[in-house]
């Protein structure tokens, strides 16, 4: 749906997480004062003491640099967004100066006439990569705009064909006699061995198929996008009449069977052509199942699809009995965007150093949207313009204090993006970084006791629900994707779904039949097949710094020196070098357990 719904039923917060990007929100509470969390030492002085005098001043917080952060030189001077102009590329001309640059690789041309050749074209490449992104950043912001939508739509449509004939360009590369010196003259030592094993868009068949799933998952947001059910003789959005304070309890849920009525069918549909598409690539490119297939290549990941079928059991067997307590232990309270930025703001300047510098760059530059539109899509996300260098956060706001964690969430993805460069490529680490500075933020954020205790509060028990909801997300993609083709039906999809919720404690006896079709708001199933399960192994890293930060005030430190050793790395490894313990320990999430039962009641 366009926005986060704000009437939601208990029973539907398993289903709420729309997660387009990172969005995780915190949930509705019936406590009006919460007790504060149990901590080792006083938690509100240790905040107190963080606090800068001035919160305006970034020079009045800790650790606030000498030297800026050195970052990679943009090849378009830094401007705000709303002056960066969008103009189609010419994706043709881009992949015939490719093609032919293939052709002088093939024919024996020089490593020097090769990049001179090259170089140019890189250029328009990356300009090729941020007018999409630009595409879509407008298309997210008004999902009405008919002009960025088709824009949008294009740009998906071209990028496997552009992506493609780069592939083609470099598999020549590696396999010609020039390949020592290209990557010692510019590409790196190393740089070609990708491409010894992974031949993806270079395959004619799997662009195909890439542009086929391209335009159902166009379809699905289309579908998103206005929906309406017939109520009382007249067609009314959805959203009005959940966002409204008309309907009766019964009404409420007759409106969401109305709902599923409607669109499970649709959504299912896309669904499960989307599957048949995915499992041909996979297929295509010899991996055993298309969750193998995108743990590796989309993902970059060093743990597999069989450990994690382990990982989501221990997460059912330890967290399921908290997920009611959890549910019930949150907070709200308003919060405009104003507001929720200018609390961001202390709070990045609280920390200092090189997150207070990559705020004000941020702000100058007017990188940041978080204004309220019944048109934008929902949920939050953090992007990257490559030819700018610079990150893109958005937000769609639920006018709750919960709006301030989810800018924290992102703006956590903005320092990695804009410290780094963008080099963080695994997922996994990626979210370290957004969920780590969530945690951190609860001590530094200008807030009073009552509300520095509810929002922690709300956070160790929105902790517990993203393991319990991205698990049992994570389970239902693998279950799913093991049907054979006969038994691919709506019916079965929403059988497994219910089962899944049920397995995790997120069950309700008497409302299957709205639990069950839910699965179909969760975009990540059509946009982003197996992510979720990024949420969690990422949780537990971030939970490590939150501890470190509990026991001897040194989180912060812990956060960056994940950060510093992420850009290329994979989850594991990181882990490792910075001597944190890996999710898949054994016992790990027992141990998660216990320090979830002490921080709720002490």
């Amino acid at each position: 749906m366009k926005r986060k719904m704000t009437l939601l039923l208990a029973l539907l917060i398993a289903l709420s997480v729309l997660l387009q990007g990172c969005y995780i929100p915190l949930l509705p509470s019936e406590q009006t004062e919460p007790t504060a969390s149990q901590s080792m030492f006083s938690w509100q002085d240790f905040a107190d003491s963080l606090r800068p005098t001035d919160p305006t001043d970034p020079t009045d917080g800790p650790d606030t640099p000498s030297e800026g952060v050195v970052r990679d030189e943009p090849l378009l001077a830094p401007v705000s967004f709303d002056q960066m102009k969008y103009a189609r590329p010419d994706t043709d001309a881009l992949c015939k100066g490719v093609a032919d640059v293939q052709t002088m690789v093939e024919n024996g041309s020089t490593a020097q006439e090769v990049l001179d050749a090259f170089d140019p074209l890189y250029e328009d490449y990356i300009r090729f990569n941020t007018m999409s992104t630009i595409a879509y950043i407008h298309y997210t912001l008004d999902l009405n705009d008919s002009y960025y939508d088709e824009e949008n739509q294009w740009c998906e449509e071209q990028s496997p064909l552009v992506e493609q004939a780069l592939e083609k360009c470099y598999i020549a590369m590696a396999k010609s006699p020039i390949r020592n010196a290209l990557e010692r003259l510019e590409f790196g030592e190393g740089f070609f061995a990708y491409y010894d094993e992974n031949e993806v868009y270079s395959n004619d068949r799997v662009v195909e198929l890439m542009q086929q799933e391209s335009d159902l998952q166009t379809k699905y947001m289309s579908l998103q996008s206005d929906m309406t059910i017939q109520w009382k003789g007249e067609e009314r959005l959805v959203e009005e009449l959940l966002g409204g304070d008309e309907l009766s309890y019964p009404e409420l849920l007759q409106v969401y069977r109305l709902y599923y009525d409607k669109y499970n069918p649709q959504a299912a549909e896309l669904f499960i052509q989307m599957i048949g598409i995915r499992k041909q690539i996979a297929a295509e490119l010899g991996y055993p199942s298309y969750a193998d297939f995108a743990y590796s290549f989309y993902f970059d990941r060093d743990y597999s699809p069989d450990q994690v079928k382990g990982y989501t059991a221990d997460v059912a067997k330890e967290l399921a009995p908290y997920y009611y307590e959890a549910l019930y232990n949150s907070f709200e309270k308003t919060m405009d965007s104003e507001k929720v930025m200018s609390l961001l703001k202390q709070t990045a300047y609280s920390f200092g150093g090189e997150i207070a510098e990559t705020y004000d760059y941020m702000e100058q530059y007017d990188l940041y949207d978080i204004t309220e539109s019944t048109s934008k899509m929902p949920g939050s996300y953090m992007t990257y313009l490559w030819a700018y260098e610079t990150p893109f956060m958005y937000v769609s706001p639920t006018g709750k204090i919960a709006d301030f964690l989810t800018a924290a969430h992102e703006f956590g993805h903005f320092v990695d993006g804009y410290v780094n460069c963008n080099g963080t490529s695994s997922i996994d680490c990626n979210e370290i970084f957004s969920q780590g500075l969530e945690y951190l933020s609860l001590s530094r954020a200008d807030l009073n006791r009552s509300d520095r205790s509810a929002l922690t509060a709300a956070k160790i028990s929105d902790a517990i629900i993203t393991f319990l909801t991205q698990a049992c997300y994570a389970e239902f993609e693998l279950r799913v994707y093991a049907l054979p083709e006969a038994e691919l039906t709506a019916e079965k999809i929403n059988e497994i779904f219910l089962e899944c919720n049920e397995e995790f404690g997120m069950g309700m006896t008497g409302l299957e039949s709205i639990i069950a079709p839910g699965w179909i708001d969760i975009q990540h199933f059509f946009i982003a097949p197996f992510y979720v399960i990024s949420y969690c192994i990422s949780n537990d890293a971030a939970l490590q710094i939150y501890q470190a930060e509990l026991r001897n005030g040194t989180g912060l430190e812990t956060y960056r020196t994940l950060m510093s050793l992420s850009s290329g790395n994979t989850i594991l490894a990181l882990l490792e070098q910075a001597g944190l313990s890996s999710p898949f320990k054994k016992g790990r999430m027992a141990e998660l357990a216990d320090f979830f039962d002490e921080q709720l009641h002490g």
